[in-house]
C-alpha cells in the first residue's frame, strides 16, 4: 500500500468538520455592559458586537441608527441603584425630593426600549433585580438565579450562589444546569458597600446564564 492510499483509506470514513455559521454581519447590541461578560460567548461566535457603558465612555442615549445600523439581538443591564427593592426603604423620601436617580435610569430602560422598537431584532432582554422597574415597564418574563445555570460553567462552583434577578425581553429561555448555591449570597456579602468597585461586582452577569442565554439565542 502506497502512503496515498494509506492516507485515503484513513480518511474516507471521517465526515469533514461542519463548516461553521458566518456570524459577522450579525450585530448584537449589548447596553450597560462594563464587564462585556454577558456578550461574550456572541463575541467568540464571531458576531459583530456593540459593546457600550457609560464606564468605557458610551451613552446608549446618544447612540444614533446610523452608528447602529441594522440589530440582530439586543442585551440591557440598566444600572439597578434607582430600582433594586435593597433600595426601597429610600425610594419614598427620594420622590418627595424629585427622584433625579430614578428619572436617570428610567432614561436608559427608555433607551433601550427605543432601539427595540426602531431596530425590531430577533431577539431582546433587558435585565434587572427585583425591584420597582415592573411599575413601569410591566411585568418581566422569568426569573432566575446564578445557581441555576451554574452547571454552565468551566468551574461550576464560580455561580453557586444566588441573586434573584428579572428579565424582560422576547427571547428563548435558556437551558437551566443547576448547582447547589453554596455561597449563599455571595455579591451582598463579599460586594456590599456604595464604592464603584463593589457596584462592579455586583452588577456583573453570571459567566453560566450568559453562555446558556447564547446558546438558546441564536
Amino acid at each position: 500500500m502506497t502512503y496515498a492510499d494509506y492516507i485515503r483509506a484513513k480518511t474516507a470514513n471521517h465526515s469533514p468538520e461542519p463548516k461553521k455559521p458566518d456570524n459577522s454581519k450579525k450585530t448584537i447590541l449589548s447596553l450597560c455592559d462594563y464587564s462585556g461578560i454577558w456578550s461574550d460567548p456572541y463575541r467568540e461566535a464571531g458576531y459583530n458586537v456593540i459593546q457600550i457603558d457609560l464606564k468605557h465612555g458610551d451613552d446608549c442615549r446618544l447612540l444614533t441608527l446610523e452608528e447602529v445600523g441594522s440589530v440582530y439581538g439586543l442585551l440591557s443591564a440598566p444600572v439597578c441603584t434607582a430600582f433594586s427593592a435593597a433600595g426601597a426603604r429610600h425610594w419614598k423620601k427620594k420622590e418627595e425630593e424629585g427622584d433625579e436617580q430614578l428619572i436617570e435610569g428610567l432614561s436608559i430602560v427608555d433607551a433601550t426600549l427605543r432601539f427595540v422598537y426602531l431596530n425590531k431584532p430577533k431577539f431582546w432582554v433587558l435585565e434587572n433585580p427585583v425591584g420597582r422597574l415592573k411599575h413601569y415597564i410591566g411585568h418581566h418574563k422569568m426569573t432566575f438565579q446564578p445557581c441555576e445555570f451554574g452547571g454552565w460553567c468551566d468551574n461550576p462552583a464560580e455561580d453557586a450562589y444566588t441573586k434573584r434577578t428579572c428579565l424582560w425581553g422576547d427571547f428563548q429561555e435558556p437551558e437551566k444546569k443547576p448547582v447547589d448555591p453554596v455561597d449563599g449570597s455571595k455579591m451582598h456579602r463579599l460586594y456590599g458597600g456604595k464604592s464603584e468597585r463593589t457596584k462592579e461586582m455586583r452588577s456583573m452577569t453570571p459567566r453560566g446564564f450568559a453562555r446558556a442565554f447564547f446558546t438558546a439565542n441564536q
